[in-house]
């Protein structure tokens, strides 16, 4: 009977056994329930660090973004100093800066203006119509006052009325020690919050706290080491500023604005004593007093971070504004669950384990996705500053040996290749191995670290482009030597300036039209007075072989100065090759002595040496005729002298070709002398002058391998010095030839007498005069010119030469004539230049039709392309008109001869 006695003992304590599991149970539940909410803690904690961090790096990159425009901008202050309004505002829209940066509020350039020079700086101003048809007739400097200088705001991006004219040097505000700090520290300066000047009237409400980036432009475009250089260089300042409010909307994600409090300090101006709030949440609410928004409490989580911001550091706080402790579903399944499985402790264990497990895999995964996306960001970061700093140029990274490791987008396109082709090409197959300038930038890299200059290089197809290379060796992160480069193609850079050159020539042609129109006048009063002394001549039974003789001369000089200007107006530019410089430059000084005013002496010292040097005579002309044209255009009212000098000196090179063009008219002082070879800078009136002549000079001068030199004094005139490189005499091209225009004259007379198929090759043919006898045999010519004077000249020509002729006027005609039975031509001579049907094209017809009929043209201008058709057309032989007298008869004879 024990065993019944002692069950109720047993249910006693399985009574207990109920409670204390439940107990048990909710106690487990309980532990369970602050371990998830803990946890759900824990991830609201790592998702705001990760929420801010990535708000740390979008805002560092915002403001780098800003920075990376003032490079550009110092650039375009240097290469265009005091620009009109239209080419500021064409520039800032060109890099899109308010587009791609929305939080950019204004874009300046303030420009250093003396004191001395304020009443120049505001009428230039003033007249400044680029943008404004009216220009600013009413701007001043503000605030008025005399000051030593000023800093003005010149240009602003969007315009700023508020701004524009604004003296950064006030004395009432405190710009100018921020100014002064960034020209002479010579690096970007950035300034506490403050308020815009166009703002600076206005009450201080947060929305218009700004910040504003400054950079110094120093003459040159360089910094320089000293800051007493620094300050004798800055010829001004440029920057862009954004509202803090605006930054922050920019790159603030919905979700962290909505979960915590932001306050951002800038701990520079804090530690000088000045106001140092950037940005509080509590600005994001127009409408919201102080005490608007919720704010984070003290013992809530507090997240802290600094970002450098130019040569300041900004503090962010960041503290949630969430209730940490709120539960959420899990947290009720999690007591529900243990509620109603109290019985089931071993289930629920098991199962409270696994969700362990599970949750701390994700904590793993999140934190690991975090580390990585950390180091892409960074990897991403250091990639961008390296190769993408100006992406609108081609950039690689090679290692020294050609290997090529990464391009831009930039760089593809300009290649024609993929990154993933580029990095399995060698620097080989993108540079021309047979352009001499390479070894020497190769050179240079190697022993100085960075190198640049022109080269030419290849695309995909094969095809070469000139390509202007900046490249710099370095020490990337692994400590490996890594080298960037930076390509630009200068295809369309040359040919603008050859076009420049061109239109430099045409100016120089304009100038030149008056002395030539008075040659010309001189020449045609000769003809048509020795016409008149020969009519008298012949009326008294008198030979009149002294005024035919004189007639000839004046042809003669005519002809010679068509030739030279048809030279010197040629579009094409001639191949730089070694020439002797002093015929170029006498021929130039021929040409020029006909523009000259009789007030205005030219005296030559060319001394006797040739000095042969690698030039384009053309050019070489160009440049006698700019600089003497200058000279002459700075003497008092056209009376002066300009002396023209040549003469071979040493320098430390070697020997050298000294070309010196003196005169003693006005001069210039420094200012303006140190702006000569700028485009477009001129001192003359509007309208009087292109700003041109001296620029293009400088650049035939360096592409030549040569030097310039302008000194000048007010009031004592100028010397323009140019120094060339001897050559070796033994290179000379043609010693026989000569140079410029008669050169090329005598070359295309010989050339025109030739056969078109060895134009270059085939000697000169006979003056007509040196044969012996009339040469004709009464062979059957036709003659077709539509001039009737020229067609009736050469007609009796002919005929005395004892051919007999057919003359026609037009091209149809001779076709019809040709085409008819019993013709009996033997030879066809026939005009280019015709109404309706050009003389090739006769020929061209021809050709097909009568192959074995030899065919003449003459022309007024024989041009390449004339001469490749004829020559295609089986043309026997190309005239210049002005030598039909000399040539022809000598060209029917050899024609008719080889027909035989």
């Amino acid at each position: 009977m024990t065993p019944p006695a002692a069950e109720p003992a047993t249910l006693s304590r399985l009574h207990w056994l109920a409670p204390a599991v439940l107990v048990l149970a909710l106690a487990l539940t309980a532990m369970l329930c602050v371990w998830s909410l803990r946890n759900q803690a824990a991830e609201a904690d790592a998702l705001l660090e990760r929420r801010s961090e990535a708000f740390a790096q979008a805002l560092s990159s915002r403001v780098q973004a800003y920075i990376d425009t003032l490079p550009g901008l110092q650039t375009f202050g240097v290469l265009k100093a005091s620009v009109s309004d239209a080419e500021f505002a064409q520039y800032v829209r060109s890099i899109s800066l308010q587009s791609r940066f929305p939080g950019l509020a204004l874009t300046f350039v303030a420009e250093w203006v003396p004191a001395d020079e304020r009443t120049a700086f505001v009428d230039r101003v003033r007249a400044d119509r680029s943008q404004r048809p009216g220009g600013h007739p009413g701007f001043d400097i503000a605030p008025a006052g005399d000051r030593p200088g000023y800093m003005v705001l010149r240009h602003t991006y969007p315009f700023d009325p508020g701004g524009f004219g604004y003296d950064l040097y006030d004395p009432a505000q405190r710009y100018r020690a921020a100014v002064d700090h960034a020209l002479r520290s010579g690096r970007y300066v950035a300034t506490g919050p403050l308020l815009l000047a166009r703002d600076r009237d206005k009450a201080p409400l947060p929305a218009l706290s700004s910040i504003v980036i400054r950079g110094g432009v120093y003459a040159g475009g360089l910094t320089p080491e000293s800051v007493e250089a620094r300050m004798e260089a800055a010829q001004g300042v440029v920057g862009v500023s954004f509202r803090s409010l605006d930054l922050v909307r920019s790159v603030l994600a919905p979700e962290l604005a909505r979960d915590a409090a932001l306050r951002i300090v800038d701990r520079t101006a804090a530690a000088a004593g000045e106001s140092s709030l950037v940005f509080d949440s509590s600005w994001l609410d127009a409408g919201a007093t102080a005490g608007g928004l919720p704010q984070a409490t003290d013992d809530g989580p507090r997240w802290l971070q600094g970002i450098d911001v130019a040569d300041r550091q900004w503090e962010i706080t960041v503290r949630s504004r969430a209730a940490r402790w709120r539960p959420d579903g899990t947290t009720w399944w999690l007591l529900a669950l243990g509620l109603a499985l109290s019985a089931s402790l071993a289930v629920m264990t098991h199962t409270l384990v696994q969700a362990n497990i599970a949750a701390e895999r994700r904590i793993r995964l999140g934190t690991a996705a975090l580390q990585e996306e950390r180091d892409n960001l960074e990897r991403s970061e250091r990639r961008y500053r390296m190769l993408f700093a100006n992406s609108f140029d081609a950039v690689l990274r090679t290692r020294p040996d050609g290997q090529v490791l990464a391009a831009n987008a930039a760089a593809c396109r300009l290649f024609g290749r993929n990154e993933a082709e580029l990095q399995a090409l060698h620097r080989d197959a993108l540079v021309d191995s047979s352009d001499r300038r390479l070894r020497p930038l190769l050179e240079e890299r190697a022993r100085s670290g960075g190198a640049q200059g022109l080269i030419r290089m290849l695309r995909a197809d094969g095809s070469p482009f000139e390509a202007e290379v900046a490249s710099n060796i370095y020490r990337d992160g692994d400590g490996r030597e890594t080298a960037s480069v930076i390509v630009r193609d200068v295809t369309e850079r040359q040919r603008l300036q050859a076009q420049l050159q061109e239109s430099q020539k045409l100016e120089a042609l304009g100038t030149l039209a008056g002395g030539v129109a008075h040659d010309f006048n001189n020449v045609l009063a000769a003809i048509l007075g020795n016409v008149a002394l020969v009519r008298q001549d012949l009326a008294a039974g008198r030979a009149p072989n002294a005024s035919l003789d004189r007639i000839e001369q004046a042809g003669t000089r005519a002809r010679t100065l068509v030739q030279q200007i048809l030279t010197f107006s040629r579009r094409n530019p001639q191949p730089r090759q070694v020439q002797l410089l002093r015929p170029a430059v006498e021929e130039a000084l021929s040409l020029l002595r006909a523009t000259l005013p009789a007030s205005a002496q030219l005296v030559q010292q060319l001394g006797t040496e040739q000095l042969p040097v690698q030039i384009d005579a053309a050019q070489v002309q160009q440049v006698v005729l700019n600089l003497c044209t200058n000279a002459c255009q700075a003497l008092h009212d056209a009376q002066g002298r300009i002396d023209v000098r040549l003469a071979a000196v040493d320098r430390p090179g070697g020997r050298c070709a000294l070309l010196q063009v003196q005169d003693d008219g006005v001069g210039m002082d420094e200012a303006t002398r140190t702006r000569v070879f700028e485009p477009f800078f001129t001192t003359k009136p509007v309208g009087q002058g292109t700003g041109l002549g001296l620029a293009v000079v400088h650049g035939i001068v360096v592409a030549c391998g040569g030097s310039i030199e302008v000194r000048s004094t007010l009031g004592a005139g100028t010397v323009v010095e140019i120094v060339l490189p001897l050559a070796e005499p033994a290179d000379v091209a043609d010693p026989q030839a000569g140079t410029g225009a008669a050169a090329t004259a005598r070359h295309e007379t010989a050339a025109a007498a030739t056969t078109p198929t060895a134009l270059a090759d085939a000697p000169q043919a006979p003056p007509a005069a040196t044969l012996a006898g009339p040469p004709g045999r009464g062979e059957h010519l036709l003659y077709v010119d539509d001039d009737e004077v020229v067609a009736l000249t050469v007609e009796l020509l002919l005929q005395r030469q004892g051919w007999r002729v057919t003359r026609l006027a037009d091209a149809a005609a001779a076709l019809a004539l040709l085409r008819g039975p019993g013709h009996g031509v033997d030879l066809l001579i026939t005009d280019h230049n015709m109404p309706g049907m050009s003389g090739l094209a006769l020929a061209e017809r021809l050709q097909g039709e009568m192959p074995q009929l030899p065919v003449i043209i003459t022309s007024g201008h024989v041009t390449d392309t004339l001469r490749q058709r004829a020559a295609a057309a089986g043309v026997r032989a190309l005239l210049l008109k002005e030598f039909a007298a000399e040539q022809l008869a000598a060209l029917v004879q050899a024609a008719l001869q080889a027909r035989r």
